[in-house]
């Protein structure tokens, strides 16, 4: 009791019958091991990035982070488990991975962890339970801990919302004040109004390309609007298909019609596009992913710093829906240093770092980390905490996952690009989903190539 009450202000995790912190290593020389760590390259990847220096000098152990692009970040993941290398320790990487590794038992459960150190988390009832489940959860296991849960949100000019004179002109042709919008309705409206193509402005944008961007915007829709992919209530479930149904297909057609209040190119637009087209200044509103956000507001990359605010969602005919997306932080079964490498998660999900990565473009899992007076003055922060109370699970956990997603991103990228019509489009994904998935899942509606 009177360690803990010692080092409680050092912000050490401490439980019973743990060891702290500082007995891991050789404390101000040099480190005797060194974990090698393997992520995407987000803002979330960079912010954990600065604080291991900080892990070095309090624990004795290293930390090698390398960085990788979305898919390569997997594949990496993927030979080097699959080679049984060990050459990383700990692999940070979305839900998609759980479907990969956690069957074959390539990666340590939680409680295999908790078993081999003798440590246990103190944060589990801080974290928002949804996210948690539906990033780092696999049937029911725990297999990690979130180095980030992100959502997206509505990034938008506002100092062209609040002008006098837009507000005025705005009132005039629609009959009501001009604010974030509520609902897609709305949203569309707003599109429209600040569409100006001979000033270099436009409305918003959307990113169409055949990407692992245009599937993740376009479920904002498919889901507000009752639709979506598969019925089901987790990552790793399979269920009837859906991707065809009504309410899907209005969606897309809702979500296409945006193309016309989009800068030019919206079939080849991925995030990338989002945060550079949003960073000039050139579009009054757009979705954008919380670990993208951060650098609107950055000075030296950004010309609307200062400018911006950031809303929840839109609700649809269904309501408003949140997704869910983000990296965990997974232990190699092939790890060289599986001990260390679980002492160097439980210590970044603590309390202080986890806000100083709130700080430094980072989407934390924990709740109290949203009510920290710090945190509360970044702009963007209140949405995504609101967000992350209401989330739904986006990346399917299933083996299957990347065919489903070069399914959708195809389907889709058609349809914003006007190859094809909505329903025929989705009508086509759902035959080539039910090709894909076998016995695994039904057809809700009727498969046809039909216009």
């Amino acid at each position: 009791m009177s360690i803990k009450i010692l080092l409680a202000g050092a912000g050490v995790l401490l439980v019973a019958g743990a060891v702290p912190f500082c007995a891991w290593g050789q404390t101000g020389s040099a480190p005797s091991v060194t974990l090698h760590v393997e992520a995407d390259a987000t803002s979330a990847t960079g912010a954990m990035e600065k604080l291991t220096e900080a892990f070095t000098r309090e624990t004795g152990i290293g930390v090698a982070v390398e960085k990788f692009g979305y898919k390569a970040s997997m594949q990496t993941a993927v030979e080097d488990i699959g080679n049984k290398t060990g050459h990383f320790d700990v692999i940070v990487l979305n839900t998609e991975a759980l479907a990969k590794f956690a069957p074959g038992g390539a990666i340590y459960s939680v409680d295999e962890l908790e078993k081999l150190t003798g440590k246990k988390a103190d944060f589990e009832d801080d974290l928002y339970a949804e996210a948690w489940k539906n990033l780092s959860w696999y049937k029911g296991t725990r297999y990690g801990y979130p180095l980030a849960a992100n959502t997206m949100v509505v990034v938008y000019r506002k100092d062209l919302f609040e002008d006098p004179q837009e507000r005025q002109a705005f009132q005039k042709r629609y009959g009501y004040t001009l604010g974030t919008p509520q609902d897609w309705k709305q949203y569309k409206d707003v599109a429209n109004f600040f569409t100006r193509p001979g000033q270099g402005l436009y409305g918003t944008l959307i990113q169409g390309k055949h990407h692992p961007a245009v599937w993740f915007e376009w479920l904002n829709f498919a889901f507000s609007f009752g639709g979506g992919v598969m019925e089901k209530e987790r990552a790793w479930e399979y269920g009837p298909i859906i991707i065809n149904s009504p309410q899907t297909i209005q969606a897309t057609e809702f979500y296409s019609s945006l193309k016309q209040f989009s800068p030019p190119g919206a079939e080849n637009f991925t995030w990338e596009d989002a945060g550079e087209q949003m960073r000039g200044g050139h579009v009054a509103m757009c979705i954008m992913w919380s670990d993208a956000i951060f650098s609107v507001e950055d000075p030296k990359k950004s010309t609307v710093t200062g400018k911006v605010g950031f809303a929840r969602l839109p609700a649809g005919p269904a309501g408003r829906v949140a997704q869910i997306a983000g990296a965990t932080y997974f232990v190699s079964r092939y790890a060289q240093h599986p001990k260390e490498a679980f002492v160097f998660e439980l210590w970044m999900l603590g309390k202080d770092r986890q806000v100083q990565q709130e700080l430094t473009g980072g989407s934390s899992p924990r709740k109290s980390v949203y009510l920290e007076k710090e945190v509360q003055t970044i702009p963007y922060a209140p949405a995504i905490g609101e967000n992350l109370g209401v989330v739904r699970a986006m990346i399917d956990a299933v083996p299957e996952t990347p065919l489903i997603s070069d399914v959708i991103e195809g389907a889709v990228n058609d349809v914003v690009a006007g190859k094809k019509l909505a329903k025929q489009s989705l009508d086509e994904a759902a035959g080539e989903l039910k090709g894909i998935l076998g016995e695994k899942a039904v057809l809700k509606y009727p498969a046809s190539t039909k216009n």
